[in-house]
């Protein structure tokens, strides 16, 4: 019946859908309010970029529903162009989707587009001035449906618009204006200033009627914006406050690499979607409620002391008990650690169904209850979190629910919720004075007690107490807390390559032996790869390579020995390979792992630059002839970069019985490289680069 259900709404969903799409705005004559200025002075630091963007005027009035943007842009170079040839509506303002790394993993795979509710566009105008003679354009629009995932593993569909300039050119400069109806929210209500292109002049204007109790308290909240460029007054109308925000900034570096530079830390932006959470929850009633933690961050806290939760004897409550029936309880374990480690263990080894899958694939499978999978060994996305804390409630366990952000994306702000929709949920549960944190079996990924992949390592975690009826009344037990999840550093992120490579000079083959040894984030990531597991794709590229994956390699063979399922997480692993050579040499090409690469590096870095994590990484290969040879370039091995921030060592020595000994040693220690020093970061990658691409020259 509920699949019958779902069916009947969606076709409903798709007709309503497929009605909203409306053209009538193109039939609209719109009267530019200004001469297209093509005089703009372009400061000499954003010549370099591929366009630059003149003047950006938006106005966001949440009000009366709609938004107005105008922008104005100097093509200069073919990315510019690339880039530019196509507009799109609706737009991001959030500068953390691009490329954006959470959308690459599970159900955010299929975001490539901002989901605005009830968008309709009132008129759409462009122009292009070239040459001091400005013309404007007739439209060149199409749309397509495209969908998201939502948590429930459904599809919802919109329409999005796609504006096109086909006679748009290199050194031409192009404005367009277009106004637009919007529900009261705007995607996920982050408004960042700057862009892919540098900015010269920015302006953004946001109304929303404040309610009375919250008339001279923000509604919209600021993030890493200087006073100087904002300012914030009251309008009375009709017996409605309005607050008005305005915000004008000047030379705006390009983001060039989202993912590094921590937006949510440290560029300018707002995050507006305190005015819908506000109306809903800021009222006098909920305020004087004693258990509601009612600060600015809208969380609503009700301890679950207050609730009428209980175990209840049905066959889902029989089949969750069956499933914990197996696991071994010890008197000495009174605080059930150990016994919820036993039970992850378990869950990590499931087969693990997406939230996608339960409603599309087709086996129908919603016939289960998320309890009974437990017995069939499966774990599904969409009752993943309720299943961990079904478990620690049937096992009468105190936890807190504990509330984070992906680093990458933004952090909690104590004073008021800042990201919303980069949160995630796992469970921490007290030890002693400190916690040991549970990461659920997250859109398939895996994890120990304990280990956290980079992105939520040394972050604002916010814990909400649970399951509070099993534990004494403690003062500040039931209230909500913020602690920082441990970071580990360069000497916990190690990889080590030890390899014997036997050399025979006659069929110019080399016979590799490997050991891997990863420990820290370097375990936590390439165990999955190494283990042919599901990886996490949120991440760059460049980390998944195994010690086998050599040019010219056949014959590899990768075998587990060691895994340890407490931190620092070692893998070990054992690798052989045959590697083709050349006669007179053996060209080196690709044959270390390193995490960078100039060729990533090709545009100017123009914010502080944040490492995914600090890391040591270190080779040992150890060649041994089967004749006795001179390698004529031994001191091109000898490399030395030692600094605050990054060391580099290596060298090429030569042993007895015709052996050589390459030992290479590269560390980067710090997380932050500030913009004074970033020159560091590609000094280093350049030697990266030198070592992975020599070339061992022999004489016999």
């Amino acid at each position: 019946m509920r699949r019958l259900n779902f069916l009947i709404l969606y076709l409903l969903y798709f007709i309503k859908i497929t009605n909203s799409q409306n053209l009538n705005f193109t039939s609209e004559i719109y009267n530019w309010p200004h001469t297209l200025k093509s005089n703009e002075s372009i400061p000499d630091s954003f010549i370099q970029a591929g366009a630059v963007i003149l003047n950006d005027d938006v106005e966001v009035n949440f009000s009366n529903s709609y938004i107005k943007r105008t922008q104005s842009i100097k093509i200069i170079k073919e990315d510019g162009l690339n880039y530019f040839k196509t507009i799109s509506l609706p737009q991001s303002f959030d500068v953390t989707q691009i490329n954006n790394p959470m959308f690459k993993q599970g159900r955010f795979n299929k975001i490539n587009f901002t989901f605005t509710k009830n968008f309709k566009i009132t008129y759409f105008a462009c122009r292009i001035s070239r040459a001091n003679k400005t013309t404007e354009i007739p439209l060149n629009i199409t749309t397509k449906k495209v969908y998201y995932i939502n948590p429930s593993g459904d599809r919802i569909f919109d329409d999005q618009y796609l504006f096109t300039f086909p006679d748009l050119d290199i050194g031409d400069i192009l404005e367009y204006s277009y106004k637009a109806e919007i529900a009261q929210s705007y995607g996920n209500e982050q408004f960042y200033f700057q862009d892919c292109f540098p900015k010269i002049n920015m302006h953004l204007a946001i109304t929303v009627m404040a309610p009375k109790q919250m008339v001279n308290a923000p509604i919209i909240f600021n993030n890493n914006i200087d006073s100087a460029y904002f300012t914030r007054k009251l309008l009375t109308q009709n017996g409605n406050t309005y607050q008005m925000y305005d915000y004008q900034l000047k030379k705006l570096n390009a983001i060039s690499y989202s993912q590094n530079v921590l937006a949510g830390k440290m560029l300018p932006h707002v995050t507006a979607s305190g005015y819908s959470s506000n109306k809903l929850f800021f009222n006098s009633s909920l305020i004087s409620t004693k258990y509601i933690y009612s600060t600015k961050y809208t969380w609503i806290f009700i301890p679950d002391s207050l609730s009428r939760k209980v175990k209840v004897y049905d066959k889902n409550g029989a089949s969750l008990r069956k499933f914990l029936s197996k696991f071994s309880r010890s008197n000495s374990d009174s605080t059930k650690i150990s016994l919820f480690s036993q039970i992850t263990d378990s869950l990590n080894a499931f087969q693990f169904i997406s939230a996608e899958e339960m409603n599309y694939s087709k086996d129908a499978k919603y016939a289960l209850t998320s309890s009974e999978r437990l017995l069939k060994r499966q774990i599904t996305e969409e009752f993943l979190f309720d299943i961990y804390t079904n478990i620690l409630f049937e096992e009468d366990l105190f936890y807190y629910k504990a509330n984070i952000q992906d680093r990458r994306l933004g952090s909690h702000s104590t004073q008021y919720r800042a990201h919303e929709n980069y949160e995630l949920n796992f469970l921490a549960l007290p030890v002693r004075k400190s916690f040991k944190l549970f990461v659920p079996n997250f859109r398939g990924l895996t994890y120990y007690p304990d280990e956290l992949p980079f992105y939520y390592e040394g972050a604002t975690c916010a814990l909400f107490p649970q399951n509070t009826k099993v534990t004494k009344y403690v003062t500040g037990i039931h209230d909500l807390k913020f602690i920082n999840t441990p970071l580990s550093t360069y000497n916990e992120n190690i990889r080590i390559e030890n390899g014997t490579f036997k050399v025979n000079t006659d069929s110019n083959l080399i016979h590799v032996t490997m050991k891997e040894n990863l420990s820290g984030q370097f375990s936590t990531i390439l165990r999955r790869y190494y283990d042919k597991e599901i990886i996490d794709s949120t991440i760059k590229l460049e980390y998944f390579k195994n010690c086998t994956e050599k040019p010219n390699s056949s014959n590899q063979k990768i075998t587990k020995s060691n895994q340890l399922k407490v931190f620092p997480f070692k893998s070990t692993y054992h690798c052989s390979e045959q590697i083709n050579i050349s006669k007179n040499e053996i060209n080196l090409s690709n044959w270390f792992s390193f995490l960078y690469k100039g060729e990533n590096f090709n545009k100017p870095i123009t914010q502080n630059y944040y490492l995914d994590f600090t890391f040591t990484d270190i080779y040992n290969f150890l060649f041994e002839f089967d004749k006795p040879i001179t390698i004529k370039n031994i001191e091109e091995f000898n490399i030395t970069l030692k600094n605050d921030y990054f060391e580099v060592v290596s060298s090429l020595t030569k042993r007895e019985n015709n052996q050589y000994l390459l030992t290479c040693t590269t560390k980067a220690k710090q997380y932050l490289i500030s913009i004074n020093s970033t020159h560091l970061l590609i000094e280093y990658i350049s030697l990266l680069d030198k070592l992975n691409n020599i070339k061992m020259q022999i004489q016999y």
